[in-house]
């Protein structure tokens, strides 16, 4: 098994957790996601669409003086923040890249997109005949009313100053999502073992190879469970007869495997597991689970000198893209990844359970532990 197709263009704008806040002129849009912003008790973005020319430069400053000269794209840098000025034009394809740090984005306008909407209502109701809405009804409406007004569209209504019921729409829309996205477990086994000397997934710890071990572990919380290896590897112990996904990018490590299903099931999130943990337990697993932050890129246990442990952590849909801006970059390790990332950490109950085992000492020292 090596995958469901070429993955196809990213089922979002901005974000994975995005909402278009739209409606006509002095309708109170701002204000609204000035309002929200506090509420939604997330790590936020604005994206903000003005149909008309604007300036965020000033004239007389550094940055606008060259561009005035030429420069087409300037950007200035600080202690606190950075700011990055650039002609319009650019392949929207790329948008989705700008914001997948945040946990979420608000959008103004963008009225005609694609983007899940909620519609502030004018004074003059215009908006509720804009032909942008022809079978493609908003989620929700909001107005300065306290009784809906007549409206074809069979959606929530909600007065604008109830704002705690509108960022609780907004995030129950956003949790629906989570709700509908599979968990599914990935055993990495596609290593050649070079330190170990012996194949790692085949390994007998408990009469049977690691990797069969490791994937039982993950079918009692996954939704579906695959391994992952090269091609030449599929009836080896350890993989034979189990669901597989084959690596495509060849030499990467265990980014291999990891990009492989992300790749496979674009619409899930992977709970990672490596196949030479041999100490890992169900409570290791289930605790990862209990506190999964979805709108970060991953959830991981805090490792090896308080960095992030990759081989052992749940990666959300969107840590595809950012995977591959850290390859364009040229680190193809996923704790560089995680480490310079948003991310959920946890502290292990027992950081011995995520020891890896990767050379014959650390072999013998698990063995002498467990008095076999």
């Amino acid at each position: 098994m090596t995958g469901r197709g070429v993955r196809s263009d990213l089922p979002w704008t901005f974000n994975s957790f995005e909402m278009g806040i739209v409606g006509y002129k002095n309708s109170g849009k701002t204000t609204l996601i000035e309002k929200l912003v506090p509420l939604l008790k997330l790590d936020l973005a604005y994206v903000k669409h003005d149909a008309h020319s604007f300036e965020m430069d000033h004239e007389g400053k550094d940055t606008f003086r060259i561009s005035a000269a030429g420069a087409k794209v300037v950007a200035i840098s600080g202690s606190d923040k950075n700011a990055l000025l650039r002609p319009s034009g650019l392949h929207p394809v790329l948008s989705c890249l700008d914001f997948l740090e945040q946990d979420a984005v608000l959008v103004e306008g963008y009225k005609d997109s694609s983007l899940p909407k909620i519609v502030v209502l004018d004074e003059s109701l215009s908006i509720l005949n804009d032909p942008a809405f022809r079978g493609k009804p908003p989620l929700a409406v909001v107005g300065a009313s306290v009784q809906p007004p007549s409206m074809s569209w069979n959606v929530p209504y909600f007065c604008r100053d109830n704002l705690g019921d509108i960022s609780v729409f907004i995030q129950s829309y956003w949790l629906s999502l989570v709700k509908n996205r599979p968990l599914c477990g990935l055993v990495l086994t596609g290593g050649k073992s070079v330190r170990m000397g012996r194949d790692k997934a085949a390994i007998n710890y408990r009469g049977q190879e690691q990797a069969v071990h490791a994937f039982q572990l993950l079918e009692a919380v996954c939704d579906e469970v695959f391994v992952s290896c090269r091609a030449e590897q599929s009836d080896l112990p350890g993989r034979r007869g189990l669901p597989q996904i084959h690596d495509k990018l060849l030499d990467a490590g265990p980014l291999s495997g990891i990009l492989a299903a992300l790749e496979f099931r674009p619409d899930a999130a992977w709970l990672v597991v490596a196949c030479d943990l041999p100490r890992l337990n169900a409570q290791v697993l289930e605790r990862l689970i209990q506190a999964r932050n979805p709108f970060r890129f991953a959830t991981a246990y805090s490792g090896f000198e308080g960095f992030p442990e990759p081989l052992c952590t749940i990666y959300e849909p969107k840590s595809f893209s950012r995977f591959y801006q850290f390859l364009a970059a040229g680190h193809s390790c996923p704790r560089k990844m995680l480490i310079n990332s948003p991310l959920a950490l946890l502290e292990p109950l027992d950081p011995g359970s995520l020891v890896n085992v990767n050379d014959e000492t650390t072999y013998a020292e698990v063995i002498h532990d467990w008095g076999a």
